[in-house]
């Protein structure tokens, strides 16, 4: 025997912001650059390099946002760098399904200001 039960408007809404009161889909600023946001900006680096031919070196995370969705995209300013060894700042958009503990990454541009 099976059973269904209709949500009431706005339920399901309450049940997936959860204690935290997250938004889905919102950009919400990171509080504090976490170890693990940390390896998210290195792997972005690291995954740029790798489809570019470029020699990116990380240095860190500067600040960043998440949105929740189907995982969490990321999106981080980072600083690395270059070639010739001058710093230099980017944006880089990670996808992140923890569940699966993949990481994708959907966007690494230059800033045009340091």
């Amino acid at each position: 025997m099976s059973s269904y039960v209709e949500a009431a408007p706005g339920q399901n809404e309450a049940l997936i912001q959860g204690s935290k009161n997250l938004e889905v889909g919102q950009w919400k600023p990171i509080e504090k650059i976490t170890p693990y946001v940390e390896e998210i900006g290195r792997f972005a680096v690291m995954e740029h390099n790798q489809q570019s031919g470029e020699h990116l070196k990380f240095i860190c995370v500067i600040r960043g946002w998440s949105q929740i969705v189907a995982g969490t995209n990321y999106r981080l300013i980072i600083e690395a760098r270059n070639h010739v060894g001058l710093a230099w700042n980017y944006e880089a958009m990670v996808y992140d399904k923890p569940w699966e503990k993949t990481w994708k990454l959907i966007e690494f541009v230059p800033l045009l200001m340091n």
